[in-house]
C-alpha cells in the first residue's frame, strides 16, 4: 500500500497502471462488466477495458493503492508503446461472469424459500410436541421421535442453508427455535463424527429436550434480565436435574436422553453443574450438546446487542472457553460451521460489507459473500468468491445489531425472519 494520507482524486485512465486502486464514480454498476465499482487495477487488460467502455477518468484512492498513477511526464516517455486492445469475446466473457453471479443468487433465494417454509413448520410442530410431552401425551413422545428424523432429513444435507436459519432468531420464535437449533447443530456434529442412526436419534432427542426442566422453573425468573441472586441462580441450575428426572420416566425414549439432559451444563474442568463432574465422567453426547447450546446462546442472546457474530462466538469459545469444553468435539464443531459460518456479516479489505453465503471447505478464510451496494438493486446483488479474488480478504466480522436496517434488509432475501441468506452446499 502507498503509505500516505493523500485524499481521493480524479485521474485520467491513460495514467493508470497495475496496483492503483480506483473507484468508478461516474459509471453505473450496470454500465461495466467489472464485479465492483471500486477495485485495484490488476493488469493492462483492465485499463484497456476502461478505454473500450469510453471511461476516460476515474477516482484514485492512494491509501489503498500499491503504487500511484503515472505522472504525465512518465506517460510521455511511454508514448510510443502501443495501447493494449481487447477483443469483443473477452468483454462478452466478463459480462457473462457478472451475470452468472446474479443467477447464482436467484437460485439460492429459491432454496431459502423452501428452507424457510420447512423451518417455520418445524417450529410450529415442536411447539405442539413440547406441550404434549409436558402433558404426558404418549403420542407426542412418538411424534418427537419422528420429529428428530424430520430434522435430519430437512436440514443436515444442506448444512450451509441451515446455519443461516440460526443466525438471528425472531423473538416470537425464540422459545422453540433454540432447542431446534441446538438439536440440528448437535446432529451436524454427530453426522460428521460418523454416528449411527441410534446414536443420532438419542443425540437429537437429548438436544431437543435439553432445557425441558425449565418448565418447572417460574417463568418470571427465566425472563429476568440482569444479575441473578445466588438463590435464583441455584434454582435455575436445577433445570438439568429436573429435566433428566422427567425424561427418565418416559420409557419410549432411549435411556441415554436423560443422561444428556443431566450433563449438558457439566464442564470438562469441573466448573459446571449440577454435579460438578469433569472429563470422561461427562456423557460424550452431552459434551456435544453443551457446545451447541453455548454457541446458540452466544449468537442469539435475548438482547440483540449482547449477541456475538458466528465468527466471534467461535473465536470466544475456542480462545476463552476451551478449557470447559471437549477440545476435540469443539474442533469438529468449528470444522462443521467454518471459520466464518454462513450468516456472518463481514467487512472486506476494499471496504465492502457483505454476508457469508457459503464456506469454502478447502480454504475457510475465503468464503463466498453476497455484497451490499446501494447502487445495485437487491435482486441483482453480487456474490463474490473470495478464493477467486486474491486482492480481497475478510477484515473483520460485524455484529448484526451494529448495522443499519437498510443494510440488513438488503443482505437478507428471507421473507419473514430477516438477516439470513441460503447458500447451497457445493
Amino acid at each position: 500500500m502507498v503509505n500516505n494520507d493523500m485524499p481521493e482524486y480524479y485521474i485520467s485512465v491513460d495514467l493508470l497502471r497495475p496496483g492503483v486502486f480506483i473507484r468508478l464514480k461516474r459509471a453505473s454498476w450496470f454500465d461495466h462488466p467489472f464485479l465492483f465499482n471500486s477495485f485495484k487495477i490488476k493488469d493492462e487488460e483492465q485499463i484497456a477495458l476502461l478505454r473500450e467502455l469510453g471511461i476516460t477518468e476515474v477516482s484514485c484512492i492512494p491509501e489503498k493503492s500499491d503504487v500511484l498513477p503515472m505522472r504525465p511526464a512518465e506517460k510521455k516517455q511511454a508514448k510510443g508503446e502501443p495501447q493494449k486492445q481487447l477483443s469483443q469475446d473477452v468483454i462478452d466473457h466478463l459480462w457473462e461472469i457478472k451475470k452468472e453471479r446474479t443467477r447464482r443468487l436467484k437460485e439460492k433465494k429459491l432454496h431459502i424459500a423452501e428452507c424457510e417454509e420447512k423451518f417455520t413448520s418445524c417450529i410450529k410442530a415442536f411447539d405442539n410436541i413440547m406441550t404434549g410431552v409436558l402433558g404426558g401425551n404418549l403420542q407426542s413422545v412418538e411424534d418427537a421421535i419422528a420429529f428428530v428424523d424430520r430434522l435430519s432429513r430437512y436440514f443436515l444435507d444442506d448444512r450451509e442453508s441451515t446455519l443461516h436459519l440460526m443466525n438471528v432468531v425472531d423473538q416470537a420464535e425464540a422459545a422453540y427455535s433454540h432447542p431446534m437449533n441446538v438439536a440440528v447443530l448437535s446432529m451436524m456434529v454427530g453426522k460428521e463424527a460418523g454416528y449411527d442412526d441410534e446414536q443420532m436419534m438419542t443425540l437429537g432427542l437429548g438436544a431437543l429436550f435439553h432445557d425441558i426442566g425449565k418448565s418447572r422453573i417460574p417463568k418470571k425468573l427465566l425472563k429476568k434480565r440482569g444479575q441473578l441472586t445466588k438463590p435464583e441462580q441455584k434454582l435455575i441450575d436445577q433445570h438439568a436435574s429436573l429435566g433428566a428426572a422427567m425424561l427418565s420416566e418416559i420409557n419410549v425414549f432411549p435411556q441415554g436422553i436423560a443422561r444428556i439432559v443431566a450433563h449438558h451444563h457439566e464442564r470438562m474442568d469441573g466448573t459446571g453443574g449440577p454435579e460438578g463432574i469433569s472429563g470422561n465422567e461427562i456423557d460424550t453426547l452431552a459434551r456435544i450438546v453443551a457446545i451447541a447450546d453455548a454457541y446458540d446462546n452466544h449468537t442469539n442472546a435475548p438482547t440483540p446487542d449482547d449477541s456475538l457474530t458466528p465468527y466471534l462466538a467461535l473465536s470466544y469459545m475456542f480462545g476463552q472457553q476451551k478449557q470447559i469444553f471437549d477440545v476435540e468435539i469443539l474442533a469438529l464443531f468449528i470444522r462443521c460451521l467454518g471459520v466464518y459460518p454462513p450468516g456472518t456479516v463481514v467487512e472486506l479489505s476494499n471496504g465492502s460489507v457483505g454476508m457469508v453465503m457459503a464456506v469454502n471447505s478447502k480454504n475457510q478464510l475465503n468464503p463466498s459473500v453476497v455484497l451490499y451496494d446501494d447502487e445495485v438493486p437487491k435482486k441483482e446483488a453480487l456474490i463474490v468468491d473470495l478464493a477467486d479474488e486474491p486482492d480481497l480478504r475478510v477484515e473483520k466480522s460485524i455484529r448484526l445489531a451494529h448495522l443499519p436496517q437498510n443494510v440488513l434488509d438488503y443482505l437478507s432475501p428471507r421473507t419473514k425472519i430477516t438477516y439470513f441468506v441460503d447458500p447451497i452446499s457445493s
